[in-house]
């Protein structure tokens, strides 16, 4: 009886923390551009934000509102119209930084190459709403 009571009582207080790590982990977004002289990562994962400007790194806890934000604005991206938008002619002759984005959404994983001064601007509008929660 005593091993039941205790069973019972592992399961209901594990039960809720699973759900929560579980809501934590439906989006996690990376995003990254270099060249020479210039560094810049974002990376969002179980709510940890964090951003490296130049090897300045900043990292915060998003609340659930920030979260709930963030959640609201990537639903709304169709990422199946966005597409890649760098050139090689433009690498080659470093006219542009070269931007590698993943996002892994419920299951589903989405990578683009950008050009990260002509961002797309559902994409423009994610980075600039995350890089704002650090101010």
């Amino acid at each position: 009886m005593k091993f039941l009571i205790l069973f019972s009582t592992l399961i209901l207080t594990l039960s809720p923390s699973c759900e929560k790590q579980e809501e934590n982990k439906e989006i996690e977004i990376n995003y990254s551009a270099q060249t020479r002289g210039f560094k810049y990562g974002l990376h969002l994962k179980n709510n940890i934000l964090k951003i490296d400007k130049n090897n300045v790194i900043k990292e915060i806890t998003l609340n659930k509102a920030q979260y709930a934000n963030i959640y609201s604005l990537v639903t709304k991206i169709n990422f199946n119209e966005i597409e890649n938008n760098i050139s090689i002619d433009e690498l080659a002759v470093d006219r542009a930084i070269k931007g590698i984005f993943t996002i892994d959404l419920k299951e589903k994983k989405y990578e683009f190459e950008f050009n990260h001064q002509k961002l797309p601007d559902a994409i423009q509008n994610l980075l600039d709403q995350l890089e704002g929660f650090l101010n």
